[in-house]
């Protein structure tokens, strides 16, 4: 109950003045809000407008707890799928990183072997590779694309340019 009205703040305060306010009228026929009320005049139209303005505060009250509500579930679940692009990539960075290390090995091998051209082309796809693993581990804005194996992640708004 408690986790409860510390979600919706606004909509516990909001109740509790219309209780206090509402007994008030009620008990001791005290008029806290001021309204016209004409079509009700057979009726105590000082207890009535209170209760109309407090159901308009509560109904207020609501409303914005809600909007406060879904903007942070909101932002709760993309922090959460950023939170999962970051570990993915950091897997998958240390995966083929671990690949190209290897790789490295058998590029020393092949020295005088293979025209210098290709060892410096080769070691250029190495670096370029490294850096776009590396990119991808660090976004910091979650956003997809479609890509022609199907979606993929759009490093195009990131601070790191692949």
């Amino acid at each position: 109950m408690r986790n409860k009205l510390l979600r919706f703040p606004f909509t516990s305060i909001a109740v509790v003045f219309a209780v206090i306010v509402v007994s008030a009228a009620l008990i001791a026929d005290i008029n806290l809000i001021e309204m016209p009320v004409s079509m009700l005049n057979r009726i105590e139209h000082y207890e009535v407008a209170d209760i109309v303005a407090l159901f308009v505060l509560v109904i207020v009250a609501v409303a914005v707890d809600d909007i406060r509500a879904v903007r942070r579930e909101e932002a709760e679940r993309q922090a959460e799928q950023l939170r999962v692009v970051h570990v993915t990539m950091r897997t998958v960075q240390d995966i083929v990183n671990n690949c190209l290390n290897q790789i490295q090995l058998l590029r020393l091998d092949a020295e005088g072997l293979v025209p210098e051209e290709s060892l410096v082309l080769f070691d250029e796809a190495i670096q370029e590779t490294s850096a776009k693993l590396k990119a991808l581990g660090d976004l910091q804005i979650f956003a997809e694309k479609q890509m022609a194996a199907g979606s993929g992640v759009d490093v195009s708004g990131s601070s790191h340019s692949l």
